[in-house]
């Protein structure tokens, strides 16, 4: 009975021992972003234009981090004058932006 008991407060003093050991995890300070879309223009409807390298070299240089390009629009055009015409698939991309907030 003596062994039982002294054997199960050594494991609890171990047990406790290991939890002290751990480190103190806080909730890690995050930095706070700022979001940027830039979507294709559409000019009359239906009709898209891509959108131009030069605003997005202008983002760059504002200090927006490109994060990701998706397809926005996807058109498909007929084109040529072949009985069936050809026809093509356009894509349309829109770019996702960030950077951090000034200031904080």
């Amino acid at each position: 009975m003596k062994r039982s008991l002294i054997l199960c407060l050594t494991g609890l003093a171990a047990i406790l021992l290991l939890f002290a050991q751990q480190e103190r995890v806080q909730n890690p300070i995050h930095a706070p972003f700022e979001v940027h879309a830039v979507f294709p223009r559409e000019n009359p409807p239906g009709f898209y234009q891509q959108v131009e390298p030069r605003d997005l070299q202008a983002l760059a240089d504002q200090g927006w981090e490109l994060v990701s390009v998706m397809p926005f629009v996807y058109r498909n055009e007929e084109r040529g004058s072949a009985n069936p015409k050809a026809v093509v698939t356009q894509t349309y991309p829109a770019y996702f932006f960030k950077r951090a907030k000034a200031g904080r």
